[in-house]
């Protein structure tokens, strides 16, 4: 009984020292976009030929539409509006992450999902462009250092419009930093 009790005592004491020094312990993961997606749409409307970028105006809105890839689970859309100022349209990025701009379902990754972008003049319009990601393949693994467990990607592919060949959006780095793909009319 004695011997139980003092197993159970150095137990008990083990734990709450081993969580103290973990709760006291400030990780710094750097890992905000290691599995984001970023979309730059191009300003460059002074191009010769037929304009390849976007009005500040036509990109202040825009739809983005996100559809599970696992056909078996009814594939739901989930659709958002993305009003931005025209400064921030031409400033700021638009960023797919696991959580942002749409709500995570259960423990779906982006990955799990198809994208569509779409200006229009409101939802149910007619789309004047359209931008399609049609998948995205992560490797992200788990960094272990001491009481911090960080995520690491190690491989994004996102493949677009249908093209066969992905656009690698890996950080080459291996800081997890966004890096944006450059949106451009056909």
């Amino acid at each position: 009984m004695v011997r139980s009790f003092f197993t159970w005592l150095l137990l008990l004491t083990t734990t709450a020292l081993l969580t103290a020094c973990c709760g006291s312990t400030a990780c710094e993961c750097n890992d905000e976009f290691a599995d984001a997606i970023g979309l730059r749409l191009s300003t460059d409307t002074l191009s010769t030929g037929p304009r390849k970028g976007f009005l500040s105006a036509e990109v202040a809105t825009v739809y983005l539409v996100r559809v599970p890839r696992d056909t078996a689970q009814r594939p739901r859309a989930d659709t958002v509006t993305l009003t931005r100022s025209r400064l921030q349209a031409v400033t700021q990025p638009i960023v797919i992450n696991n959580a942002t701009p749409f709500t995570r379902a259960g423990n779906r990754n982006l990955d799990q999902y198809s994208y569509q972008l779409y200006l229009a003049p409101s939802r149910t319009a007619a789309p004047t462009f359209r931008y399609l990601i049609n998948r995205v393949e992560l490797r992200t693994d788990y960094e272990a250092d001491g009481c911090c467990t960080c995520f690491q990607n190690s491989n994004k592919l996102v493949y677009v419009n249908g093209s066969p060949t992905p656009l690698n959006q890996t950080d080459p780095t291996g800081e997890n930093q966004l890096r944006l793909i450059d949106v451009t009319r056909p």
